[in-house]
C-alpha cells in the first residue's frame, strides 16, 4: 500500500538512530544498479534484506521485489573485513520506488483551490511536500489517470497558500523514501542525486480571485483601502479615474469620490501568476468595485437566497449614521423597504426587507436625495441557500416524539443554523404556540382544537446583532417533516408521590361508619359490617390534563377464607380516565362470608401506541395492589356433625373398649387469628351415639350408648375452610356421661374418658 511505504517527515532534520554516531541513509530505486557504501567502507555481512553485496563488500545492489519498497535495512560496515569485529559503524539501506518523471512545463499551482496538478510518468505513490511560510504538509498521488498516453495527478495543498513561489516551495519524493538530513539518494544508474533534483517549481500559478466578493472602496475620508486576497501576486495597479498604489500589501485608493460611484481596478500580476477568466488566463485582470461615501457593512450574515421573508441588517458609520432617515436603499435599482432603524454606540443599524432574491451575490446601495443621485455607500454579500432545519420533539419519556402534544409543553430540539446564527421556533396561529426559554430549547404546544398535519416554522436569527435586532427573523424556514397534533398520554403515578395525591384509592366505610382508606401493599383487617361500603375511587379531579388519557387495567377478586376465588365477584376490565371535576367509583361486590379477602389490582395498560414510553411499562405486575380482610371477630362458636371412628372409651370394666362407629353433633368454641383461621385446639361439647355397630367391652358388654361429651379437640380443616360445608379431621379428648346406663351403685359408673379421631362436616355458628 502507498501509505505503508511512505514515511515523509514534516521536518528535514530528524534523527535516524539512537546511536551517538550519525548513520548514513542510502536510498536507491527498486532494481537499480549497485551503489557505493561509502569511502573506506565494506560490508560486514548479516541480514541484507534482499540487497546484494558486490565489489568485495564495497557496493550494494537494491532488490527487485516491490514488497521491499520502504523497508529499512541496518548494515554493519568497517574499513576492512578484519575490522568488522570491533566496528560500531552502520549504514541504513532503503529501497525506494522507481523515480517518477515530471513534465515541469505542466506543473500548475492553484492556491485558491488548494491543488497542484502535474503531468508525467510513474506518478503513482509519488509524494509532494509543500511549505508556505510557517505552514507545511504533504500529499501522495494515489489515483493518477492517463490521458493521451500521459499520466496526470493532483496533489492537495493548503488553501490560501502564498502565490509567491519564493515563499511557497515544493519537493517531490518517490514512494518509500525517508526524508532525513543525512539521506543520500541514488538514481537507477547508481549515481548520486543532488538535493535540487527533488525541487518542483510550478510553471504557472492560477488564481481564481484577487479581491473579496463584497469588496468596495470607502472614500469617506478621501482615502480607502482595498484588501487583496493575494497581495503578493500583485505587482502594480491602476484605478482610473482615481489614483491608487500598493502599500504594505494593501491597495490604497485616493480621489474625489463625489464624482464617481464605481472604479475599475486594473491589477498587474507578477511573472508566472495568472488570473482564471473562464477558459482564458489573464495577467492584467480588471476588477470593478463600488465607491462608498460612507462606511456601510452587512452585519447579519450571508443573506438567504429565494426566501420571501429574507431580511438583512446594515451597519452605517460616519456621517451617514447621524441622519439615516434621509437615506434610501436599493438593490439592483429596486427600492428596499426599511423596517427598523436603531442607533447603537455611535453606529446606526438599519433592517431592510430584501424578499426573494436569486443569483449568487447581492449589492445594496444607500442613496441620499432623488433617484439620479450617486450612491454614497454600498455593501456586497454572497447569497446562500437557506440552511436545512431539522427538529425533534422530546419529552422526558420519549426522545423523539412523532406528534405535537396539545395538552402539555414539549421541548423542541433544532439543528444548528450556522456560525453566530440560530433557529427560533415561530408560532402558527390556530395550530400551535411557542415559548422561548433563556439558554434552553424552545417549547411547543398545539392548540386544543387543531387537527390535521403541520410543519414547524423557524426564524433564522443572528446572535451578533445588538439587542432589539437579535430577535429579528432574517428568513423563515420550515422543517419539511409534517406532524399531527394529538394528546400526549403519560402514565400518571397511581400511588401518588410526596407532592401528588393518589390517583386511585381503595376505601371502606363512610356515613355512620368511620371512613377507612386502605394503603397500597398493606393488608387491612376490617369489620365484616363494612362489606357493603367498600369501593375503589378513581380520582379524575386529581389527574392533570398534561398527563392525558389514562388506560388502566382494573381487577378485583374476592377470596374465600380457604383462598379460593368467588367467581361471581371477579372484575377485570379496562378503565379509561380523563381529567374531570368528579371522581368515579367502582363498588366491591361478592363479600358474602366473614373473613372474605378483597384484592384490588390496578396497572397501566402496556400499550406503546397509547402511552408515550408505553414499551417501558412493567408487564405482568400491577402498579398498585390493595388487600383487605372483612371479619374482625377473634373467637367463633359453631356446631358441626362428627363421625368418629376408632374411639376408645376408658371407664369401668363393663364400659371400656373400642367404639368402632359413632355419630353425633358437637359445638366448638375456637380462637381465630386475624385472617379468620381457626386455632387447631378448641373447647368442645356435644351429644353423640357411641358404639353403633360391633362395639363391646372387655367383659363382652355392648357399648352402644348415648353420651354427653365435653373436653378438647384438635381440628385440621381439609376442605371449605370457614364455610358451612367445612370438612375437618379431628382428634378428641373428652369426658363423657352415659345418659342411657342405669347403675345401682354410684353415679360415677356413668362417667368415662374418650380419646380418638373423627371426621366432622359443617361449620354453623357465629364469630364475636
Amino acid at each position: 500500500m502507498v501509505w505503508r511505504h511512505t514515511l515523509l517527515l514534516v521536518s528535514l532534520s530528524i534523527c535516524a538512530s539512537a546511536r551517538a554516531e550519525v548513520v548514513d541513509v542510502l536510498e536507491a530505486p527498486l532494481g537499480g544498479r549497485p551503489i557505493p557504501l561509502g569511502e573506506g567502507r565494506v560490508s560486514c555481512g548479516g541480514d541484507t534484506g534482499g540487497w546484494d553485496i558486490e565489489a568485495h563488500g564495497q557496493r550494494a545492489k537494491p532488490p527487485s521485489d516491490d514488497a521491499s519498497v520502504g523497508a529499512v535495512i541496518e548494515l554493519k560496515v568497517a574499513p576492512s573485513q578484519a575490522a568488522c569485529t570491533e566496528s560500531e559503524t552502520y549504514v541504513h539501506l532503503i529501497t525506494i520506488d522507481r523515480l517518477p518523471a515530471f513534465d515541469l512545463a505542466s506543473v500548475l499551482f492553484s492556491p485558491d483551490e488548494g491543488r497542484l496538478d502535474v503531468e508525467g510518468a510513474r506518478l503513482k505513490g509519488a509524494v509532494v511536500a509543500w511549505k508556505s511560510g510557517t505552514n507545511s504538509g504533504f500529499d501522495t498521488c494515489r489515483d493518477p489517470f492517463t490521458e493521451r498516453a500521459v499520466e496526470k495527478c493532483t496533489w492537495g495543498v493548503a488553501k490560501g497558500a502564498s502565490a509567491d513561489l519564493s515563499v511557497t516551495t515544493f519537493q517531490w519524493y518517490p514512494r518509500g523514501a525517508r526524508v532525513e538530513a543525512n539521506a543520500i539518494f541514488f538514481d537507477a544508474q547508481g549515481k548520486r542525486l543532488p538535493p535540487e533534483t527533488f525541487s518542483l517549481v510550478p510553471a504557472r500559478v492560477l488564481l481564481t480571485r484577487l479581491v473579496p466578493a463584497d469588496a468596495s472602496v470607502d472614500l469617506a475620508t478621501g482615502q480607502g483601502e482595498v484588501p487583496l486576497v493575494h497581495p503578493e501576486a500583485v505587482g502594480s495597479a491602476e484605478c482610473a479615474p482615481l489614483s491608487c498604489e500598493m502599500s504594505d500589501n494593501k491597495l490604497l485608493v485616493r480621489g474625489a469620490s463625489s464624482l464617481v460611484n464605481t472604479v475599475d481596478v486594473k491589477l498587474r500580476l507578477i511573472p508566472h501568476v495568472y488570473m482564471m477568466r473562464k477558459d482564458a488566463l489573464d495577467t492584467q485582470p480588471t476588477v470593478r468595485m463600488s465607491v462608498n461615501h460612507c462606511p456601510m457593512a452587512l452585519v447579519s450574515g450571508p443573506p438567504i437566497r429565494n426566501n420571501d421573508d429574507a431580511k438583512v441588517v446594515l451597519k452605517l458609520d460616519g456621517s451617514c449614521a447621524r441622519d439615516p432617515s434621509t437615506l434610501r436603499f436599493a438593490m439592483r435599482d429596486q427600492p428596499l423597504k426599511v423596517l427598523q432603524i436603531q442607533p447603537d454606540q455611535g453606529s446606526t443599524y438599519v433592517l431592510v426587507q430584501i424578499g426573494r432574491v436569486g443569483g449568487d451575490t447581492i449589492s445594496i446601495s444607500a442613496f441620499r436625495g432623488d433617484v439620479e443621485s450617486i450612491a454614497i455607500a454600498s455593501a456586497f454579500a454572497q447569497l446562500r441557500s437557506a440552511p436545512q432545519v431539522r427538529a425533534s420533539l422530546s419529552l422526558a419519556h420519549d426522545a423523539n416524539l412523532g406528534f405535537i402534544p396539545n395538552n402539555r409543553w414539549t421541548t423542541v430540539n433544532v439543528s444548528p443554523a450556522g456560525e453566530h446564527q440560530y433557529f427560533a421556533l415561530l408560532p402558527i396561529e390556530g395550530v400551535y404556540r411557542s415559548r422561548e426559554q433563556h439558554d434552553k430549547p424552545a417549547l411547543i404546544k398545539a392548540e386544543p382544537h387543531a387537527a390535521g398535519l403541520t410543519v414547524l416554522h423557524f426564524g433564522l436569527r443572528s446572535d451578533r446583532l445588538p439587542a432589539g435586532l437579535d430577535s429579528v427573523d432574517l428568513a423563515i424556514v420550515e422543517d419539511p417533516l409534517q406532524r399531527a397534533t394529538a394528546e400526549a398520554n403519560i402514565p400518571a403515578p397511581i400511588e401518588g408521590t410526596d407532592d401528588i395525591a393518589p390517583l386511585v384509592e381503595f376505601m371502606c366505610g363512610g356515613g355512620d361508619e368511620k371512613l377507612q382508606r386502605i394503603e397500597i401493599g398493606v393488608t387491612a383487617y376490617l369489620d365484616y359490617a363494612l362489606r357493603d361500603t367498600c369501593r375503589v375511587v378513581f380520582h379524575r379531579e386529581r389527574l392533570s390534563p398534561e398527563s392525558g388519557t389514562q388506560k388502566l387495567q382494573f381487577e378485583v377478586d374476592v377470596l374465600k377464607p380457604d383462598g379460593t376465588a368467588r367467581g361471581d365477584a371477579h372484575v377485570g376490565e379496562v378503565v379509561t380516565l380523563r381529567a374531570g371535576n368528579e371522581p368515579r367509583y367502582a363498588w366491591i361486590k361478592g363479600i358474602t362470608d366473614p373473613f372474605d379477602r378483597v384484592r384490588v389490582r390496578v396497572a397501566h395498560i402496556t400499550d406503546e401506541n397509547h402511552y408515550i414510553g408505553g414499551d417501558e411499562l412493567r408487564t405482568g405486575q400491577p402498579a398498585a395492589q390493595w388487600s383487605a380482610v372483612l371479619g374482625a371477630g377473634r373467637v367463633r362458636l359453631y356446631g358441626t356433625s362428627t363421625i368418629p371412628t376408632g374411639l376408645y372409651r376408658f371407664g369401668d370394666k363393663d364400659s371400656s373398649g373400642v367404639l368402632s362407629l359413632n355419630f353425633g353433633v358437637i359445638s366448638r368454641f375456637a380462637y381465630l387469628d386475624k385472617e379468620g383461621r381457626e386455632f387447631p385446639l378448641a373447647l368442645e361439647t356435644g351429644v353423640l351415639v357411641f358404639g353403633v355397630a360391633n362395639s363391646y367391652s372387655t367383659t363382652n358388654q355392648n357399648l352402644r350408648q348415648v353420651g354427653v361429651v365435653f373436653g378438647l379437640g384438635f381440628a385440621v380443616p381439609i376442605a371449605n375452610r370457614g364455610q358451612v360445608s367445612q370438612a375437618s379431621i379431628n382428634v378428641h379428648a373428652w369426658g363423657e356421661v352415659n345418659v342411657m346406663r342405669e347403675t345401682k351403685s354410684r353415679d360415677i359408673d356413668r362417667l368415662g374418658f374418650i380419646f380418638g379421631p373423627s371426621i366432622s362436616i359443617g361449620n354453623v355458628g357465629t364469630g364475636f
